[in-house]
């Protein structure tokens, strides 16, 4: 046992078979076509696709670190065993998405490169569109267990827990990319809110986002997230999301590589050199085994020093293959790589596959592992972000004149830094992370826009020490020890060393590091950060998520005297000592705090009877109130003097976290000794927070709500936001907001049983001009004008708005039921999700209430998205208490104009011969047999009639005195035309009724436009219930557009008679008949549209019909 570290071995390529995620590629290689990997244990994904084959039995035989050189090989099993629950834990299958396929082809299409040129015809694939959306909702659960696990602070859910997940899980390019994104997306929504129409509109419409927020919030309160969800959070993430479907899209696109080229086997290298074979070491593995081969580049775990030897970066591939090339070849290279973007289909299934293996931004973040692999890409390349890759990137190239900021040998050996994945001691890695952090530093202050989040105003951050012994317990590599002479390996094996086969690069601790220090304002990285990103990068380990504590954020900063820092010290034992549960240290800690006593703050603006309160230490409470403790203090807001101070608690009082944390005997007692149950907020001031009672509605906690509405709390208060926006003077998100945008029905309820508060008579400027509408109209009987009541109806309407787009339909419909009118968003909203849940009920319910909407508030979304929806419940039902409702609606949208009238169209003046010439067998010079029967025309007449007249008598020689044969026509029918063409109008036409439709076909036929539209006028004056069916049919056949709009316009008008008739129901439902291939009601549905812009929606307003 004792030998068994020393026994030598050769490495095989399928010794470095992929385990964790990270390092080699002998599993990989033995598929030319990578899929990205699932377990056997697992089902497979719902798109498809094809799986890994199962790992190899060396991998359960490996014993030391992939990283170390020469290490041994066991035969046993005694590591981790990654086709087991550990290291090949999944993360969960999302079996619905808050996204569709169609939203996402969408989304793609509209940030389509035009450069990329045309999209084909048919749209993107839609098993690539499928496998994009499989591969990113992962990525989307990594963020969603990320800010779940930061929410439990506060109990709350914010856009602050949002951008910390993404720069948590996602690289720095990516994260700064989705932060972007996002605070566009929430900056239009902000501005939004200022207009009359807000709650007219969708909030995706508001963001200028294209999958649904609303949806988002509701995967994200059933996910359970978080117990409160900020509507911001949700607008975050749904930016995040689209963000990442353009990046990765964008990235597929301009890959551009042919379809035999985007397939290579796993095991090909994304770095310069060839790609290797089933029988070929990755370039990587190559470097490893060489002489001085690095640890930084995935191989021996000393290679981050400078005698270490080169990095293993990657690159683009046609990056990659051009930069290593001569520049002619690299533009020969060039000019195949374009001419292959318009050969080969650019994204397909091939393609994204291809994409995601070779991109070390990507592919970790994309596979289902648990663990999230960053720094790699499919081939086990350790790489480098575009971001900190200095080595290479020419953008960061100084300016004439200035001094280089790192010389070419100083920036491999900071990249081999950052890429180092095992050290040998402490004093080893606190030299890569001095010498990382001193790089990234700098970067991030000259470039804002790379994303790495290291800059403070207030200074750097730097490493506590505590935290860098645990980033050396992870990183640590025992045998790196046994390069020193003066060691001599222990003889007998104690422990087994730890079985990650090859840990992420250091770059990757330090973002996560970062960002969780971040997201805690504080400016150093503690030991539970490093615990943090171990949980995240390793698989197997786990810890719990960080509570609220008064030492999060203490900083023993160097600028500070040694005065100040005892007194931080004294503070921060001080908080210690209460934070401890010892009621019998209360006195102590209070001389220990400082001037301010027992009402001090803490770095975050906290006081002790806060970090109470969030306990739920009833005992303690009630001792720091016995030693006067102030109830009523708020956690300030003035950023400068307290940097820690997380920016949703400002404003909060002791009985604010009581609530959120859902202590009720600690509210109970708060409130008997006298806290204020608003909280913060003053009477006629703005409130800038949210007050308990919003806090209780929105978790929904029935008790608590009842307790605080006895104690006097205001359902109709809500919170202003700070860029001084806001549409009431109560502010957004009230009470009855919180309690509809989250589902809870029995709270809602309880809210609106409360009774009304009577208030001052002093009315706000708003109110004053509010004064000259008449809601009494709009609001019935149960909401009466007072002004509490217009108060309290302006809050319903906001809480109708949310519930609808939330998807709570029944909120929505109890909302309604007190007499809160409908706009048209959140009827469509609530007609939306009745429909997929096979509400028949609530359809026709919902379908009743349509005549309420006002016709001002018909907007665009009205033919967007509601005359879809509501074909769409036409044609899926067969109903006929919903397809009456359904056509009472179209008739009333069609509105009460005439149908558009056909005109006569002009005839041009053509070559006319005296009426005494029609049928003239002696002076005509053609003949043409109609049903076996002669008909004597002349030339010089019909050659200028119309083309096809002109073409049959051009086919026939000149001196053939054979007659041109007419089928398809008879002879009464042929006469009328001629007629018509030698009275030289139809104005002497005798038209028998059951002629009109063969006289049209044979109009048709000949190309005589002039009688063609006098036909469709008789048509249209002869329309009835019992015809219209068989016009538009034979229209319809014959592609005669304008009297088949007549008919669709005739079938609105009267489609609440037409409904009843089976002839009109088999026309709707049998597609028209296989025969003309047309959907009828596609057809309606375009000519409804039509009739709604012009008479709803343009500026003349129904004089346009």
């Amino acid at each position: 046992m004792a030998r068994r570290g020393k026994k030598p071995v050769v490495r095989t390529l399928e010794d470095l078979t992929l385990d964790s995620g990270y390092g080699g590629a002998a599993d990989s290689v033995r598929s030319s076509n990578l899929s990205l990997c699932c377990s056997d244990s697992h089902p497979a994904s719902p798109y498809g696709g094809s799986c890994w084959p199962p790992l190899a039995d060396s991998m359960h035989s490996r014993h030391n670190s992939f990283d170390t050189v020469n290490t041994a090989l066991v035969e046993d099993s005694e590591g981790l065993d990654c086709a087991g629950q550990h290291c090949s834990r999944l993360l969960p299958d999302l079996d619905e998405v808050p996204w569709t396929l169609q939203e996402l082809e969408t989304l793609l299409l509209r940030s389509r490169d035009p450069r990329a040129g045309p999209a084909a015809p048919g749209g993107l694939p839609k098993d690539a569109l499928a496998k994009l959306s499989t591969l990113v909702s992962r990525a989307l659960v990594r963020i969603a267990k990320e800010a779940q696990r930061l929410s439990l602070r506060f109990a709350k859910c914010t856009k602050y827990e949002i951008q910390s997940a993404m720069e948590i899980v996602l690289s720095w390019g990516l994260a700064a990319h989705c932060t972007a994104a996002a605070l566009a997306a929430l900056s239009l929504y902000n501005m939004s809110s200022a207009g009359g129409d807000r709650l007219g509109r969708g909030k995706s419409a508001r963001c200028g986002l294209t999958f649904s927020v609303g949806r988002v919030y509701r995967w994200m309160v059933d996910s359970r997230v978080a117990l409160r969800i900020h509507e911001h959070a949700a607008i975050y993430l749904t930016a995040c999301m689209e963000s990442l479907f353009r990046d990765i899209y964008s990235r597929v696109v301009a890959s551009g590589l042919p379809r035999s080229c985007s397939g290579p086997g796993p095991g090909s290298s994304s770095g310069p050199g060839p790609s290797s074979g089933p029988g070929t070491a990755p370039a990587a593995d190559k470097e490893r085994e060489a002489p001085g081969g690095g640890a930084a580049s995935g191989g021996a775990c000393s290679a981050a020093s400078s005698a270490s030897g080169g990095s293993s970066c990657c690159a683009p591939p046609a990056a990659a293959a051009a930069a290593a090339a001569p520049p002619a070849a690299a533009a020969n290279h060039h000019h195949h790589h374009h001419h292959a973007l318009h050969e080969a289909p650019r994204f397909t299934v091939e393609t994204l596959e291809h994409t995601v293996n070779n991109d070390s931004e990507i592919w970790g973040l994309l596979q289902p592992y648990q663990h999230l692999i960053c720094g790699k890409n499919a081939s086990g390349v350790l790489c480098l972000p575009d971001s900190l890759n200095l080595h290479r990137d020419p953008q960061r190239t100084n300016k004439p004149g200035e001094m280089p900021m790192f010389s070419q040998s100083e920036l491999r050996t900071i990249e081999q830094s950052l890429l180092a994945t095992r050290v040998g001691s402490i004093a080893e890695l606190s030299d890569l992370v001095s010498r990382a952090m001193h790089h990234l530093q700098p970067l991030n202050a000259k470039h804002h826009g790379n994303g790495t989040p290291l800059h403070h105003k207030q200074g750097a951050l730097y490493w506590e020490p505590e935290a860098l012994y645990t980033l050396c317990y992870f990183m640590h590599c025992p045998q790196m020890e046994w390069e020193n002479p003066n060691v001599e390996p222990s003889k007998v094996n104690l422990q087994v060393e730890r079985p990650f086969l090859v840990l992420p690069p250091l770059m990757e601790w330090i973002r996560v590091a970062v960002a969780h220090a971040g997201h805690r304002r504080s400016f150093s990285m503690d030991s539970d950060d490093v615990r943090q990103a171990a949980r995240l990068l390793l698989p197997g380990v786990d810890c719990e998520p960080r509570q609220l504590r008064a030492d999060d954020c203490f900083c023993a900063s160097r600028k500070l005297d040694a005065v100040a820092i005892e007194a931080k010290f004294k503070q921060d034992l001080g908080f210690r000592m209460l934070n401890c549960g010892r009621t019998d240290l209360v006195k102590q800690a209070v001389s220990l705090l400082g001037p301010d006593g027992i009402n001090t703050m803490s770095e975050q603006g906290m006081t002790p009877l806060m970090y109470a309160c969030v306990r739920g230490d009833e005992a303690m409470v009630q001792m720091l109130l016995d030693a006067g403790a102030d109830l009523n203090v708020e956690v300030v807001s003035t950023p400068h003097k307290y940097p820690s101070v997380h920016p949703e608690t400002r404003h909060w009082t002791a009985l604010t976290f009581a609530v959120l944390h859902g202590h009720i005997p600690v509210v109970q007692l708060l409130l008997d000794a006298g806290a204020k149950v608003e909280g913060s907020v003053e009477h006629g001031e703005e409130n800038y927070s949210e007050t308990p009672l919003q806090l209780a509605a929105a978790v929904g906690n029935f008790e608590l709500v009842s307790l605080l509405l006895e104690r006097g709390a205001d359902p109709l208060i809500g919170t202003m936001y700070r860029n001084g926006i806001s549409t009431t003077p109560q502010g957004d998100m009230n009470s009855f907001s919180q309690a509809a945008a989250h589902g809870h029905r029995n709270v809602f309820r309880k809210l609106l049983a409360q009774p009304e508060k009577e208030k001052s008579d002093i009315l706000s400027l708003e109110e004053i001009l509010a004064e000259g509408t008449d809601l009494a109209e709009t609001a019935p009987p149960p909401l009466c004008a007072s002004r509490n009541s217009k108060a309290k109806l302006r809050a319903l309407r906001e809480a109708m708005y949310h519930s609808a787009e939330h998807g709570y339909v029944d909120v929505t419909i109890d909302i309604r039921s007190i007499g809160v009118p409908w706009t048209l968003h959140t009827w469509l909203e609530s007609l939306r999700i009745a429909f997929q849940q096979h509400r028949r009920p609530l359809i026709q319910c919902l379908l009743k209430e349509f005549k309420t909407i006002q016709e001002e508030e018909y907007t665009e979304e009205l033919i967007t998205q509601g005359l879809p929806l509501m074909f769409e419940i036409l044609k899926a039902s067969k109903n006929e208490v919903i397809s009456q409702q359904l056509s009472v609606i179209f008739t009333h949208c069609y509105g009460p104009y005439p149908i558009p009238k056909l005109t006569e169209i002009k005839r041009k003046q053509t070559s006319r011969l005296d009426p005494h010439f029609l049928n003239n067998k002696e002076m005509s010079d053609v003949t043409f047999l109609v049903e076996g029967r002669p008909f004597y025309a002349h030339k010089v007449l019909l050659f200028t009639a119309s083309p096809r007249f002109k073409a049959l008598l051009s086919s026939k020689p000149t001196n053939d005195s054979t007659c041109i044969e007419i089928g398809y026509v008879k002879y009464p029918i042929f006469q009328l035309v001629m007629q018509y063409l030698y009275y030289g109008g139809p104005e002497s036409l005798l038209i028998k009724n059951n002629e009109i439709m063969e006289l049209l076909s044979a109009a048709k036929f000949f190309q005589l436009e002039a009688l063609q539209r006098h036909c469709e006028i008789i048509c249209a004056k002869s329309i009835n219930t019992d015809n219209c069916v068989d016009i538009y049919n034979h229209a319809k056949f014959l592609g005669v557009t304008e009297l088949s709009a007549y008919c669709e316009g005739y079938f609105l008008k009267n489609m609440m008679v037409l409904i009843e008739n089976e002839a009109f129901k088999q026309l709707l439902y049998d597609k028209n008949g296989e025969g003309t291939g047309q959907d009828v009601l596609q057809d309606l549905q375009r000519t409804l549209a039509i009739r709604i812009q012009s008479i709803h929606l343009s500026s003349s307003k129904g004089s346009v019909v």
